[in-house]
């Protein structure tokens, strides 16, 4: 299409220069002459504007945006309409893509400095999600980098709501349900991310490209889409010796073929991320606490040493219901529980408060009643467990039972 470098539109918005094209929109550099602020314009391709199916996805795309106000989403302001011009206005981010950044390091990012990136952009799809909206296409292109160190997550053009199952994508980073017409849901924009980690870390190598194999199909999205569906992706570590095994572990399990055995949410990458990072390398100290072992279905937890025997002399001082801690923070400590019960978690007014960044800030909370005492999960991010089973309810304890919240904390009940 022809550029509308130097045209004003609506009399208002000045473009001053192409800085993106795609096969929908082409997306400019423009002053707004109303707020005396650079802002971003999104062009609708004028021969796109009255196919009703590309007019209507650019439409939803604001729609989408109007209801997703995060720090770490870019800002809409206006859909706008100028003759057959139509267009979307938008905060402008002065940087890069990390696409961009990517292509330009020519080396891997420390994996410290992928959860720098990692978190901002976990927070904005988890509140996406929240509010029933799946991104569908979350790639480092579509990552913004702000020259002032802000990260934002952009380009919502293919985004689903919750009640939908079609989706498009960009085949190197999409789940497998995708290409399958399979439900979408948070789990497919964390297979996305995963294949995005995977790049960061392995300086621009992508699990998936269609290259790997001798994949059958005519195009290259049918032999990518091959290798999604049927090769497992090779670790990460393979491309870069400097990263942790607990590091590939997890961005194995975000990339696994089925849904249930990916992290159940953004945040839950995130918190794994953030714990495997916190964890020893097998090639310093000889011992992982993730091993080479993956991380249960649904973002479990991983299989662990075992626990410390707790000194019999110290539970027999215990009398009535009690918790000792059994790994973590409080191994080995008693902890007797009131008879107005107990709460677990970050939050500064928890009863038993942890500092593991995989324990929600309320996590789980210890009911005593008549029949008996009980543990709730309240919410949290990773769930709770007992006896290494993940609890839906409310669940009776019986003495010995081990409860474990986060990735490293674990109590044994008595009474």
């Amino acid at each position: 299409m022809a550029s509308l470098e130097n045209q004003t539109l609506l009399k208002r918005y000045f473009l001053r220069k192409l800085v993106g094209a795609g096969g929908m929109a082409d997306v400019y550099l423009a002053w707004d002459s109303s707020r005396s602020t650079q802002l971003a314009v999104k062009v609708l391709r004028p021969d796109l504007v009255h196919n009703p199916r590309f007019f209507q996805q650019f439409a939803k795309e604001a729609e989408l945006l109007r209801r997703l106000e995060h720090p770490n989403i870019v800002r809409l302001y206006e859909f706008e309409r100028q003759g057959d011009i139509t267009f979307l206005v938008m905060d402008w981010v002065d940087g890069n893509d990390l696409r961009q950044t990517i292509s330009q390091r020519k080396r891997p990012y420390p994996p410290q400095q992928a959860a720098e990136i990692l978190g901002p952009v976990c927070s904005a799809m988890h509140y996406a999600h929240q509010n029933g909206v799946f991104h569908c296409d979350v790639k480092p292109a579509n990552i913004l980098l702000h020259k002032d160190g802000r990260v934002l997550l952009t380009d919502f053009g293919v985004a689903r709501l919750a009640s939908e199952h079609i989706s498009g994508g960009t085949p190197a980073y999409m789940a497998p349900e995708q290409f399958q017409g399979g439900t979408i849901d948070a789990r497919t924009d964390v297979y996305a991310l995963g294949v995005t980690l995977y790049e960061m870390l392995s300086g621009g190598n992508l699990p998936f490209s269609g290259k790997q194999s001798n994949a059958p199909g005519r195009t290259s999205r049918d032999r990518i889409a091959w290798e999604h569906l049927n090769l497992q992706a090779a670790p990460p570590s393979s491309l870069n010796a400097a990263i942790p095994p607990a590091v590939d572990t997890v961005i194995l399990t975000a990339l696994s073929k089925n849904a249930a055995d990916r992290f159940p949410t953004a945040m839950a990458l995130r918190e794994s991320f953030d714990y495997a990072l916190s964890q020893p390398s097998r090639r310093e100290t000889g011992n992982t606490v993730f091993g080479s072992t993956i991380l249960q279905p649904g973002g479990g937890l991983p299989a662990v040493d075992p626990p410390p025997r707790v000194d019999p002399g110290r539970r027999k001082k215990i009398r009535g219901p009690h918790l000792i801690g059994r790994r973590g923070e409080l191994a080995g400590q008693p902890i007797a529980i009131p008879a107005r019960g107990l709460s677990i978690g970050r939050g500064q007014g928890s009863f038993i408060r942890l500092r593991e960044r995989s324990v929600s800030r309320t996590h789980a909370s210890i009911i005593c009643s008549r029949s008996g005492v009980f543990v709730r999960d309240e919410g949290s991010s990773l769930g709770t467990f007992v006896n290494g089973n993940k609890i839906a309810g409310p669940t009776k304890l019986k003495p010995g039972d081990v409860i474990r919240v986060g990735y490293g904390q674990e109590f044994e009940f008595g009474q």
